[in-house]
């Protein structure tokens, strides 16, 4: 018994001997808190004793899950700068309690040093709703002013995450001309810590009334080589994109200058929106929605109109793929009435800047003004699928050539030109470079002027929209009758579908312009060929380029009237044909030499990243078959075909070439 109790004792006096370890707390229930400034006194921030300046709602810390409501119908004066950040899953929100309509009111003070009416700074894991954010002297003088502020900067883990804005109105927001006013904008600051935000969200929303700009984000970690040396970036290579960026299903109207531009930003995404009454007061060169320094942004069903150009340089035009982007996406869009025209290239816009794969699929343009596209630099643009409309007295051209070089290549779109415009040079000493640019089975109806593009699949003939000048896209919809159905040539980045949602079809022909009105049946289409001026029957070699000796030969030939003739050695005629990444597909044509000893390759290559080639030779001096297959690689688009003259004293003749998908 006595060793017993000695063994208990000594046990506890053991565990007297350990660290005391307190209980668990559980973390604090979210707490909802209540402003309403119209409240007759401060109260304690509950929905029965409310806060009733933000003075009050600024000094306090909110938590993850913490609500924030203002009360509808009253106006709080001055700028809410709350402080706390939520946590994954359990935002901190920022909206609207009540009963009627009426949106509460935040009015930014004009006479405060303050650059925002709401400023979330160095906060994330924020949803705002259902407010009302102005200024409440719109006369006061100019200076650096924006409706809603969301900035970071320096943050330790260097991302700011989850930001929704929804079912926001900013309005009267009288900023001064410097791309630092907004009405809503994110924003990256410091210069320390490279900083992004991932995961924004600002759909819903209103704007109008603003100046500089409407919706917007930017950055100070921007360098990169393609940027060029503006901005202070000579020799700074910094760039960091940020992330899961869209803005969508927003109203933009009225400002002084652009109405939504994405900036550093990786796959952004601005879909829905709809800007209109753009560049209304002078504040440089501005345009309705573009992105730059941007790579994979997608621009999409949006509707950008009456846009205004106020100088010769002033732009004005409803889209822009500006400086340093690479492949950016202009799709499904509705441009009219816009002074500048319809979209801008800009990759030549900043000293030592470039873009490079801007693709234009599938929008509408009608009644814009000066020009349909201003091409001022860019190395590698695709635009097919599009719509063109200029009515009778327009004196807008189809394509300014501006600085800078631009390579694109045009397909299967529709130009219904009824207006004296066509083909000029601006600021390149007057100049249409129409060597920089490929045209392939185009329509052209209307003005023809004398540098109308050679195209080998070119047709004249009216397409026959439903109601050509309407203001609805449905208007420029082809006639049953139309001769502009079903003769587009091969794109295999066509996309599944039309502006109207409709789908396209991936074997047969489809219908040139922005919708596919014809029915197809793709299982019973022999897969088109996807090279084009294939038989050499346009007078021009377009779009094959050549080195060394390369003519058309009428004289020779296999099929049609000419052939192409190459030699003597070392000669060539070259394409680059658009291909899909993984597919098999068969190089077929046919060749003859003039001479024993004379070597002819028709081939392919640049298909893949491993620099594979393949060929079928031709020695004889009849015409004979002959094909070879490849497969194109994993990441490919393009592939270059050749018909070359290597060995031999004599010439060689390429005709009737095909590539088909096997």
């Amino acid at each position: 018994m006595l060793l017993r109790r000695a063994a208990l004792t000594g046990t506890l006096a053991a565990a007297l001997l350990l660290p005391v370890v307190p209980a668990t707390t559980a973390a604090a229930a979210p707490t909802t808190w209540y402003l309403d400034c119209s409240a007759a006194s401060d109260g304690t921030g509950s929905q029965t004793s409310p806060w009733n300046n933000l003075a009050t709602a600024n000094a306090h810390v909110l938590q993850p899950g913490d609500k924030l409501l203002l009360k509808r119908g009253a106006t709080c004066t001055g700028t809410l700068k709350p402080q706390g950040s939520g946590t994954a899953g359990s935002p901190i929100t920022l909206a609207a309690y009540g009963t009627g309509t009426a949106r509460p009111v935040v009015a930014g003070d004009p006479a405060s040093t303050e650059k925002a009416a709401v400023h979330l700074s160095n906060v994330e894991q924020w949803e705002i709703r259902d407010l009302e954010i102005t200024f409440a002297d719109t006369n006061s003088t100019k200076r650096e002013r924006n409706g809603l502020l969301v900035e970071v900067a320096d943050l330790p883990d260097g991302v700011g995450t989850h930001y929704l804005v929804d079912d926001v109105s900013v309005h009267n927001v009288n900023g001064d001309a410097t791309k630092w006013s907004n009405g809503i904008q994110f924003r990256v600051s410091g210069t320390t810590t490279p900083t992004n935000f991932d995961d924004v969200v600002v759909q819903n929303s209103t704007i109008r009334s603003v100046d500089r700009e409407g919706l917007t984000n930017r950055t100070t970690w921007m360098c990169r080589p393609q940027y060029g040396t503006g901005d202070g970036c000579a020799g700074v290579s910094n760039w960091r994109a940020s992330t899961r960026m869209v803005f969508r299903g927003n109203t933009v109207s009225d400002t002084g200058g652009d109405g939504i531009v994405l900036r550093a930003a990786d796959h952004g995404l601005v879909e829905h929106n709809t800007a209109y009454d753009i560049a209304m007061r002078p504040m440089g060169s501005n345009a309705g929605i573009w992105t730059i320094n941007s790579d994979d942004s997608v621009i999409q069903f949006n509707e950008v109109h009456h846009v205004r150009r106020l100088s010769d340089n002033g732009d004005g035009m409803a889209f822009d793929s500006d400086y340093g982007n690479n492949r950016a996406v202009f799709q499904y869009n509705h441009s009219h009435d816009n002074e500048g025209g319809f979209m801008l290239f800009c990759g030549a816009c900043g000293s030592g800047s470039s873009s490079t794969g801007t693709v234009v699929r599938y929008n509408l343009s009608h009644h814009d003004e000066d020009r349909w596209l201003v091409a001022s630099g860019e190395s590698s643009a695709d635009l097919y699928q599009n719509t063109v409309y200029l009515p009778s007295g327009s004196t807008a051209d189809i394509v300014q050539d501006g600085y800078g070089t631009t390579k694109a290549r045009f397909t299967n779109n529709v130009f219904v030109n009824l207006g004296s415009g066509g083909f000029d040079g601006i600021n390149n000493n007057g100049n249409y470079n129409a060597a920089d640019y490929s045209w392939a089975a185009n329509t052209f109806y209307g003005n023809h002027p004398a540098n109308e593009p050679a195209d080998p699949e070119k047709k004249t003939t009216d397409p026959q929209f439903a109601n050509a000048g309407g203001a609805a896209p449905a208007d420029y919809r082809l006639a049953a009758t139309s001769p502009a159905r079903a003769v587009g040539a091969p794109i295999p980045t066509l996309g599944s579908r039309d502006w109207f949602g409709n789908p396209v079809p991936q074997v047969c022909r489809t219908d040139r312009g922005f919708s596919q009105d014809s029915a197809f049946d793709d299982t019973a289409c022999t897969p088109v060929n996807l090279v084009r001026n294939s038989g050499f029957e346009n007078s021009a070699l377009n779009p094959w380029s050549s080195y060394g000796g390369v003519t058309v030969d009428t004289a020779v030939k296999h099929g049609g009237n000419r052939a192409v003739k190459v030699g003597p050695a070392q000669a060539a005629a070259e394409q680059i044909v658009q291909v899909k990444p993984n597919t098999t597909y068969t190089l077929a044509g046919w060749g003859r030499v003039s001479a024993s000893g004379t070597q002819l390759s028709l081939g392919v290559k640049q298909y893949d990243t491993a620099g594979s080639s393949n060929r079928t030779l031709f020695t004889g001096t009849a015409f004979a078959s002959g094909s070879a297959t490849f497969t194109t690689g994993p990441g490919a688009t393009t592939a270059k075909i050749y018909c070359y003259v290597g060995t031999g004293t004599g010439y060689g003749w390429c005709d009737d070439i095909t590539v088909r998908a096997s």
